[in-house]
Formats: structure tokens, sequence, C-alpha cells
């Protein structure tokens, strides 16, 4: 009777109305201690001082739906990282001092459900947490062109093919190490073979770093054969029909060392930046920073003259600070960001559709929406963990306004499709890290997974001969001879009497896709 009563209460009232506050001196925990007069609001409140605690709470949902979740907390000595799980799903959350923190948004079963707190980074206490139902879902409102105004054909047709698949299909990847296999075959490479090998369909995104590009290193013949490699690859995948994606471990640019991780690296982007945060263009890091940037360039420049389009991910994972171009905060990293794309077209390179790495809640971290086509996160659940991660999905929606295409840059084991589309958590693309050097990510998904996903019609692979920019390349050049009015053409480049729906016109040398 009293789940009625609520019932009927909660159907007269807005949603933004009604929540529930869950108090810690109720939850069930173990391996930490109650306290009076701590956490946020002063009164009792749970401190948790060892790895392996748990605070366990109890909520009845009137009804199934999306709940956010808030935690009030008190970060001890300094900030700090904790994790929630509702429903086997699984995502951090960070604590600075004492706040009231938006985790995220879950979605809660009707009836019973438990909502466990556990320690990443110790010495923290939780005070409580606050569940609220979800009203009007954000809406996608998402640009079908690409930021780049001057975004080469391949391009555009590449970010159509994402714009227009988004939310219906997930495009499959997977994440290239060791090129001693390459050959210039993409097929052949042995990250590409260990996923045709356990799911009898090659991936139709294909991850490629330029790590050997720049830095101390570069003109070492590994560096440069490891590179040559790659962009070799990153033409063959294109010419399959299969999509190239570019991620940047950026070595050390002050040459100092060849490292990208903040440990090890003497880079910092403020030894490059005036005290009014202009560049401070006459230090030799500067000079440096725009050299790898260029070198970058010259080789997205190659790709496009061979009419190839691409994904370029760069500073990744940056507010993780484990890399040198994250370690000093949001600002100089955001100057840096908007550096490499400004550097970048103005070099002629408009082949690129443009990532942004964000981490859930990376608000200052944002370059800015004209900067970036897609948002997307690294996400590595534990081994054969299928989750859908749908609490980043969501918080990466809220952090772009619905504006961006969302997807999962890097992964271990694969989010199941049925899961992606049951909870409203399809991405983009994802693609798991290696199986060379090690790696052994494709073996963090079963084989029985691996054809599952990669069978399914909403997973896009390889030999479904990806189309929306192909077909733009194979019209016959003598086509764009008839300059005189505007020629329409349908997507087998069959010529139309009128404005397609879907199709390309032609002026001049120049080709476009109609929306």
């Amino acid at each position: 009777m009293k789940k009625q009563i609520l019932f009927l209460m909660l159907s007269f009232l807005p949603a933004w109305m009604w929540a529930e506050k869950l108090e810690a001196e109720h939850a069930t925990y173990s391996a930490c201690r109650l306290i009076s007069n701590a956490g946020y609001s002063g009164g009792k409140a749970l401190e948790v001082t060892e790895s392996n605690a748990r605070i366990s709470f109890s909520f009845e949902a009137p009804r199934r739906g999306k709940y956010t979740i808030r935690v009030a907390h008190d970060a001890l000595y300094g900030d700090k990282v904790g994790n929630i799980t509702v429903g086997g799903n699984t995502t951090s959350f960070k604590m600075s001092g004492k706040a009231e923190t938006t985790v995220g948004t879950f979605i809660m079963l009707e009836g019973q459900n438990t909502i466990v707190i556990t320690p990443n980074w110790t010495w923290f206490r939780i005070d409580y947490i606050v569940l609220e139902l979800v009203d009007d879902e954000l809406a996608f409102d998402i640009s079908p062109d690409p930021v780049d105004e001057e975004a080469t054909l391949s391009a555009r047709e590449l970010y159509a093919f994402l714009h227009d698949n988004f939310g219906k299909k997930t495009i499959s990847g997977i994440m290239t190490g060791d090129m001693a296999s390459a050959n210039g075959n993409v097929t052949q490479h042995a990250d590409m073979q260990a996923v045709y090998e356990a799911s009898g369909r090659y991936p139709a995104l294909v991850g490629f770093d330029f790590m050997n590009a720049t830095g101390r290193d570069e003109a070492n013949d590994w560096c440069r054969s490891y590179t040559r490699a790659v962009i070799l690859l990153a033409k063959d995948t294109w010419r399959r029909g299969g999509i190239p994606a570019f991620t940047w471990h950026w070595r050390d640019p002050s040459r100092q060392t060849g490292e990208f991780y903040t440990d090890n690296s003497k880079a910092r982007i403020t030894n490059a930046l005036n005290t009014d945060g202009s560049w401070k263009t006459s230090s030799t890091l500067y000079k440096y920073i725009l050299r790898d940037i260029r070198t970058i360039g010259n080789l997205l420049l190659e790709l496009q003259r061979a009419d190839v389009a691409c994904i370029f991910r760069p500073l990744h994972e940056a507010s993780g600070g484990w890399f040198w171009w994250g370690c000093e905060g949001a600002e100089p990293c955001v100057k840096l960001f908007r550096l490499v794309v400004d550097e970048l077209t103005k070099m002629g390179v408009h082949n690129v559709i443009w990532v942004w790495n964000a981490g859930d809640n990376d608000v200052e971290w944002n370059p800015g929406d004209d900067y970036y086509d897609v948002v997307s996160a690294d996400i590595y659940n534990p081994d054969f963990d299928y989750s859908s991660s749908y609490v980043s999905f969501d918080n990466l929606k809220v952090l772009t306004r619905g504006k961006k295409i969302i997807a999962l840059s890097e992964n271990g084991p694969l989010p199941d499709i049925n899961k992606e589309f049951d909870e409203d958590a399809v991405w983009s693309w994802w693609m798991p890290w290696y199986q060379t050097w090690n790696g052994k990510f494709v073996d963090k998904t079963s084989n029985e997974e691996w054809q599952k996903c990669m069978g399914d019609e909403r997973v896009v692979t390889l030999e479904d001969r990806v189309e929306g920019w192909q077909w733009a390349t194979s019209i016959s050049s003598t086509l764009t001879a008839e300059a005189a009015s505007t020629v329409y053409y349908d997507l087998q480049g069959r010529r139309l009497a009128s404005p397609p729906r879907r199709g390309v016109f032609i002026t001049g040398n120049r080709k476009w896709r109609t929306r």
C-alpha cells in the first residue's frame, strides 16, 4: 500500500520536484566507521580509510526510470575518487573538499535497488546520497556538418556517415600496436587478425598512433619505419571502406626525454606561455611544439592528397593528469588543443574529424564547440564485463548539451550491443586496445561475445563495406566539367533531374553532399 501511495503521489508531481535522500547512518557498511559531527552537512558520516570498504544504500523505486544520484562527501587530505555501482554498472566520481557532487544518471528498476559506494582512493567521508527522478530527458541536436567549414568531400562524407548512423548503429574498431605484421595490408595486421579469429569478421574502424612521428627519437630508423607503416595501413583501411582513427601519444616536445607520461616527461605547457596566457613564441619549447604539430600536419596532408579522411583524437585523457599535456590543469591544455587544431587547419589540413576525449564532468577542459565534432570516453571495465557504461554516455551527453556525437574511443571488453540499445547508450564506435605488444585486450572479451556483437546487424564491420564516402571517389572526374549549373546525383552516381533528399551536387570542381 505504501508503494502504491508513493506512486500515485509521484504521478501528480513534476519529476524535478521528486527526490529522496538516503543518510549514510541508515546504510549497510563494512570496513568503515560512523562518525558524528562530520561530513558535508555536519551530521553523521561514514569514514572510508580501507581499500575494501563498502557502503550499500537500499532504494525502492516507485517505477523504472533514470535517476540522478548526488553524493554528499568530505574528501579528506586532498582530492579523492570513489566508485558507485548500480545494477552491475560502475562509474567513478571525483571528490574535492566538502561538497554535494552529481555522479550521473542511473537506471533504477521498479522496486528494490542497491547503490554501492566503494573507494578508488581512500580517506573520505560519505554523508548521504540524493536520488532524483529525471524529468524530460535531454534530446540530441547534432549539426549535420563538421566543424571545419572547409572540410574535404571525403571528410564530409565520413562525418555524414557518423552523424546518420549515430544512435542506430555502432562501428566496430580495434587499436593497433606492433607493426611487424603490417605489410601494407590492414586485414593481415596481427591486431585485425586477432579480432577476425575471435569473431569471424574484421572491425570497420582501425586505430593508429602518431607516437613515433615526433620527439627526441623521431629520426630513428625504427620510429620512421613505424610511422610509414601506419600511414600505409591508414590508406589501405580507407581503400577497403574502413575508417582510420589516430591517437597521438605526444612524446616530450622539449626533447629532454622521449616520454609522454607526466612522471617521466620534462615538458610543461606553461613553460611556453607568457604570464598573460599568450604563447611565448620565442621560447624553445613553443618552437618544438609547432615543429611537432607541423610534422603531424604533413602526415595528414599526405592522407588528404590521397583523398583519405580520418578521425583524430589529440591530447587524450588530459584531465587524468598522467600525460604531460594535462598535468597542469585545464586552462593550458585547452590552449594547446586549440593551437593543434588552428595550426593544422592553417596548414591546409581539412580531412580530419576532430575528437575531444573527455572525462564525465570535464566542463573546464572543453576546448570549445567549434574545435571538435565528437566527444569520447576511454573506459576499461573489468575483463568480461560487457556493461554499456551508460552513465558515462549520459554524462558526456549532458557535458556537450546533446550537440555532439559520442564515442567510446578506448575500451577493454566490448559493451554488449543489446545493453547499448536497452540502456540508450549507443556509442558511435568502440575501440578495444591492441592485442599485440602483450596487450591481450581482444582476449578480455569472450569469443562468444565477439561473435554475437560483430554478427549483429546493428554493428558495422569491414565486411559491410562502409558506405557514405566511397561512392563519391568513384564518380567520373569528367562530370565536374559541367560547371554551368548545379548537377545532382544519387548515391550510385546516377544523374537526377531534381535535387535529391540525400545525394551530392557538383559545382565546378567542388562536390558537396545535400542535407
